[in-house]
């Protein structure tokens, strides 16, 4: 298990170009989800996003060669992610009502909160290892290395999400509002987003 994790280390478009391509990013349902961790997923979609990254354009890229049965697990993911983010890992079943807040927003808004999510969550940071290996003539010391986590400190903080809810509203004020209650249905009926 990796202990220190760290973005992609190149240029916009060829992060994107990976980020394109991958069923591990993108396809909890492949064999390729294991090869990493979600905190190293979310520390990689944040070093894309904080080098100008556009999820969205990437997303759109994977999307455009898979089939149905994998963009169907895309909005999944992205769910996922931010869930992660917003709630932490384990699943809190109290938290239903945030889960459908989430699930109502539009897809241009649902990549606008795991962009600013990741934003905001994402920190890197330092790490002091430990060296205890015995050389003579020697005093053990310390080794640092540039490390990525997924922060808890903004745990159940709903700001982003009630901003782009309320933009929203303001942006569409004749829409219904049993209309907008049962937009979270569409990820019961198993539908491709993308």
């Amino acid at each position: 298990m990796k202990l220190f994790y760290k973005p992609y280390d190149c240029d916009v478009e060829e992060y994107e170009a990976c980020l394109a391509s991958s069923r591990e990013i993108w396809d909890d349902c492949s064999h390729e989800w294991s090869y990493s961790s979600l905190d190293e997923k979310i520390v990689i979609l944040a070093g894309f996003v904080l080098k100008g990254g556009d999820l969205k354009r990437a997303i759109e890229r994977y999307a455009e060669v898979r089939s149905e049965m994998y963009r169907c697990r895309i909005h999944w993911v992205v769910f996922r992610y931010i869930w992660r983010m917003m709630i932490g890992d384990e699943s809190h079943y109290s938290q239903r009502a945030t889960a459908d807040r989430i699930k109502r927003l539009e897809m241009d808004e649902l990549l606008r909160l795991l962009a600013e999510e990741l934003r905001m969550c994402v920190k890197r940071t330092t790490e002091f290892v430990y060296e205890n290996r015995y050389k003579p003539n020697s005093t053990p010391g310390f080794k640092t290395y540039e490390s990525w986590i997924v922060s808890d400190e903004y745990k159940y903080n709903d700001t982003i999400l009630d901003v782009i809810e309320r933009e929203h509203w303001r942006a569409f004020p004749d829409e219904d509002f049993s209309y907008y209650l049962n937009k979270c249905k569409r990820w019961e009926r198993k539908s491709c987003f993308f």
